[in-house]
């Protein structure tokens, strides 16, 4: 869980931004790694760190974030940008139009993804989680719950 958010992060209109996790929040449990993992998140910048599983592996991760627009009708998009050089690359979906008003905090926790560890330019590199508005707005993120598959 992350507590470096709590004040809120700005989201300018139609630019990617990182998700910080400081891994400093009340609900942080590292109590269930897979044997052999130390953690999965850097916290110093809030990337998924994978280096320790191996290929083959996968996480299933359930983010927990809060996004309020400055505008009505905002669209919310979500990535991972992942991979390094001529190799990166992005999953990405639109999470959904924000619809109820501006100045509306809008909690998104339910959502899970699957991410497979097929390579090594997947496995070793760091993991960006990102958020995108059409329209300016801050977020707070909760943190993230992950699962992991090992092969």
């Amino acid at each position: 869980n992350d507590t470096s958010s709590s004040a809120g992060i700005t989201l300018p209109a139609n630019a990617w931004v990182d998700i910080p996790n400081n891994g400093l929040g009340a609900y942080t449990n590292k109590n269930f790694l897979p044997q052999g993992v130390t953690d999965l998140i850097d916290t110093s910048t809030g990337y998924l760190d994978c280096s320790e599983l191996t290929n083959g592996d996968d996480l299933i991760i359930r983010n927990d974030f809060i996004v309020t627009p400055n505008g009505n009708r905002a669209n919310l998009f979500f990535r991972y940008s992942l991979g390094s050089g001529l190799g990166s690359y992005t999953l990405e979906k639109r999470l959904d139009r924000l619809d109820s008003g501006a100045g509306i905090p809008y909690r998104f926790n339910l959502n899970t993804d699957y991410l497979y560890m097929g390579d090594d330019n997947t496995r070793l590199n760091p993991i960006k989680l990102q958020l995108k508005l059409d329209k300016n707005g801050t977020f707070v993120n909760n943190g993230s719950a992950i699962k992991v598959g090992l092969r």
